[in-house]
């Protein structure tokens, strides 16, 4: 029988309004269903066993197995989510299982969506090496058009996370607003997701799917198309942008929720107010991931402890010297003073200072608009090929000659 910790998931789903298609969490292996292709890295953090490329045997489209360490709590709750969440920016459960004696130190895993660009972390390092060794003039900066569309995409993410809202919500700012301004209120609707490790390593790239049927369903087509570039700004040019990784997640009705008050998180990106942790943090933690790429900081923005430094990592991270210089040297004379802006404003120190997500998606947008007008938007730019190793005919669907054509990978609205 399956543990009475995560028996109640139906409940959880029904309350919140949470898909009720997805596949039910097994309580045995899945090797039957899967072909182990090759690993994609090791577990980190002491949660993981490992992270596999697999191969659904039945269909032949490409997966990620997440091998979990065996009795964690958290790993409960992050099939739960994994499971429950439904957004097209958040990454994709696919299939799980625990096995029946799992708290007797057996197996479990989760499958998700692969995403074969891989991670921002990889993009930034990327471009961190080719900048290392040539002059500053002959610098290569990510456009700043795909930055918008990171950092509307994160925003996504978390007004579903924190409060409940789709992409095609209505609603606007000032609506929300109101409801939030009730605590409890927006508690019942919705159980107030925090990430609460969110850098470019957990953020994930994956080829958008193009909208197909133009010629059989014209209208769907359009409708679809629109409602697409709409959200998102611009559709199919760049990679979809998935948030991963709910090993840290945390939701108001986990019991854990007043207690949980321990260092979690990564150092590096990490904002100041923690351990006391909520919405405003993970606004901070995407201004930063920001920050980052405009500025080229693959080692993330906030300093590490200096030698001498005798007390713990917590102490350290509160240090106003950790954050000293982080909203003040901005995004470089590169990118427009409407990005700027922005991230200066996810990076306030005092958490109730930030915009929570729904308001940072309007600024945004309204960033955007006028960073284009002013011409700081390059729509033409196409990615270099050292990135992705011919990402840019992949992402415009070009295929290149003499290529074995493969069988697509889960295709998902």
């Amino acid at each position: 029988m399956a543990d009475p910790r995560w028996a109640d998931n139906d409940r959880f789903k029904r309350e919140y309004g949470f898909p009720s298609d997805r596949k039910d969490i097994a309580t045995k292996d899945l090797e039957e269903k899967y072909i182990k292709i090759r690993p994609l890295g090791l577990g980190v953090g002491g949660l993981n066993e490992g992270i596999f490329l697999v191969r659904n045997k039945e269909t032949g489209r490409r997966y990620v197995q997440k091998e979990f360490d065996p009795g964690s709590k958290q790993l409960v709750r992050e099939l739960l989510l994994l499971q429950a969440l439904d957004h097209p920016n958040i990454i994709r459960y696919i299939d799980g299982f625990i096995d029946k004696t799992f708290w007797n130190h057996h197996t479990a895993s989760v499958y998700l969506q692969y995403c074969s660009f891989k991670s921002l972390q990889d993009m930034l390092e990327k471009y961190h090496k080719h900048n290392q060794d040539i002059p500053e003039h002959h610098h290569k900066y990510i456009s700043e058009q795909f930055i918008w569309h990171i950092f509307r995409s994160l925003a996504l993410a978390l007004q579903y996370l924190h409060f409940g809202v789709q992409p095609d919500d209505k609603r606007s700012p000032q609506e929300l607003d109101q409801l939030v301004k009730d605590p409890q209120n927006c508690r019942d609707v919705w159980p107030i997701i925090l990430h609460r490790d969110i850098k470019p390593d957990n953020i994930l790239l994956r080829k958008s799917q193009p909208v197909t049927g133009f010629i059989t369903e014209p209208r769907r087509f359009l409708k679809i198309f629109q409602r697409q570039k709409k959200i998102y700004g611009v559709f199919p040019q760049y990679p979809r942008v998935l948030l991963a990784d709910f090993g840290l997640a945390l939701a108001y009705n986990d019991e854990d929720w007043n207690v949980n008050r321990s260092f979690i998180g990564t150092l590096d990106w990490m904002p100041p107010e923690l351990p006391e942790a909520f919405v405003h943090s993970d606004v901070w933690a995407v201004g930063a991931v920001i920050l980052a790429l405009c500025r080229q900081m693959p080692k993330g923005v906030v300093k590490p402890p200096p030698a001498d430094w005798t007390q713990d990592a917590e102490a350290w991270s509160k240090h106003p010297d950790s954050r000293k210089g982080i909203r003040d040297h901005g995004v470089g004379k590169y990118y427009s003073p409407e990005l700027n802006h922005v991230v200066h404003e996810c990076l306030r120190f005092n958490p109730r200072n930030r915009p929570l997500a729904f308001k940072l998606l309007a600024m945004i947008n309204n960033g955007e608009k006028e960073a284009e007008k002013k011409g700081f938007l390059h729509k033409d730019e196409h990615f270099p090929r050292w990135l992705w190793g011919g990402a840019e005919d992949r992402l415009h669907g070009r295929r290149r000659t003499g290529r074995r054509k493969e069988k697509p990978d889960e295709v998902t609205q």
